[in-house]
């Protein structure tokens, strides 16, 4: 049913006198397409939907787009010294566009691919711990879940199962939060 809300949308907003939006373009990238098919598949539609959004004003559905991108990016598995000047440059324009929670998005994914290449490992993780204390004391569970899950990535890359499954514990049900990606999926293994 989500696929095909999601080619329903996308027919909508191509219709004459519609425009493409960037959340649409969020929306269905994110939460639909990488369920079935390849997650590379979304790293260009997500580009474009970052273009659109700043061509429209779309400030906040094109930093989502960019964030999203961007972890995509991770999780595809490229070599990582590829990321982090690419990250580096869309921090840079997420803060110019006053879009803090994709900046920290963009942030977190940058720290953990400089911990997982051993460069600044204690400055990164004193950066993912700051960032939780941030977003605990804002409120923002949708953060702290986002820190948890590349922290738990950086435990199961290094096969530290036991850290990781406190962390599942500690962390709590996270998955609430990352409802449609598939990142989440992590979270259940090791929960069960």
């Amino acid at each position: 049913e989500g696929l095909e809300m999601a080619k329903a949308a996308e027919l909508i907003v191509e219709k004459p006198g519609n425009r493409r939006n960037a959340d649409t373009i969020f929306t269905t990238q994110y939460f639909c397409y990488h369920w079935v098919s390849p997650l590379q598949d979304t790293i260009d539609p997500l580009l474009k939907g970052y273009q659109i959004g700043l061509e429209t004003g779309e400030n906040e559905g094109a930093s989502w787009c960019l964030s999203v991108r961007n972890c995509h990016l991770f999780f595809l598995g490229r070599p990582l010294d590829s990321i982090p000047k690419e990250l580096e440059a869309y921090i840079k324009v997420l803060t110019q566009l006053k879009q803090d929670t994709s900046m920290a998005l963009v942030m977190i994914v940058l720290t953990t691919v400089k911990k997982l290449r051993g460069i600044d490992v204690e400055a990164g993780d004193k950066i993912l711990d700051s960032t939780l204390a941030s977003a605990a004391s804002s409120g923002s569970v949708a953060l702290s879940a986002a820190v948890n899950l590349t922290k738990l990535e950086v435990l199961v890359f290094f096969q530290q199962w036991r850290e990781a499954l406190d962390l599942v514990r500690k962390a709590g049900n996270v998955r609430l939060l990352l409802l449609g990606i598939f990142a989440s999926v992590r979270y259940t293994f090791l929960e069960a």
